[in-house]
């Protein structure tokens, strides 16, 4: 996947973001991948080579299908939030949004890495409804975003 080291993270602006769905399948049931299209232009950026996921497990998962509406707004609700305090943070790029039957979990590239524990606890203090799961990884080649973004 073509690199954008060059781009000045001023011009970072998730207004501009495109994205598409793509169909596959997880487990015994569906997977909907929602990619960022325009975060190719900062794939592999050497200033955004953390990832980050957040996943939400389902309160009522569903293996062979993917979850309720109301469930799905709750969570999309979530997934609003968690961006937030990411780009309070600084520069992020929210890359991918994952949804199975008994998960969804939002993937972002950024540069601080040192916001994510506290954005976490602070997601974890804040949301009632649902558990909140964190993981970040370095990634600079930006490889998990590479392997959906493909094609």
């Amino acid at each position: 996947m073509p690199s954008a080291p060059h781009l000045p993270l001023e011009q970072l602006n998730d207004l501009d973001d495109s994205w598409t769905l793509a169909e596959g399948s997880h487990g015994d049931g569906p997977m909907l991948v929602r990619i960022n299209n325009s975060a190719r232009r900062w794939a592999g950026h050497p200033e955004l080579g953390i990832r980050v996921g957040f996943a939400i497990p389902l309160n009522h998962p569903n293996p062979g299908g993917l979850p309720d509406a109301e469930e799905n707004r709750i969570i999309s609700e979530l997934e609003d939030r968690i961006r937030e305090l990411l780009q309070a943070g600084g520069p992020v790029v929210h890359a991918l949004a994952i949804t199975t039957g008994t998960f969804k979990e939002f993937v972002f590239y950024l540069k601080n890495g040192e916001c994510i524990g506290p954005v976490h606890e602070q997601l974890r203090a804040e949301v009632s409804s649902h558990q909140v799961q964190c993981m970040a990884y370095l990634d600079p080649q930006w490889d998990v975003y590479a392997s959906f973004a493909t094609g």
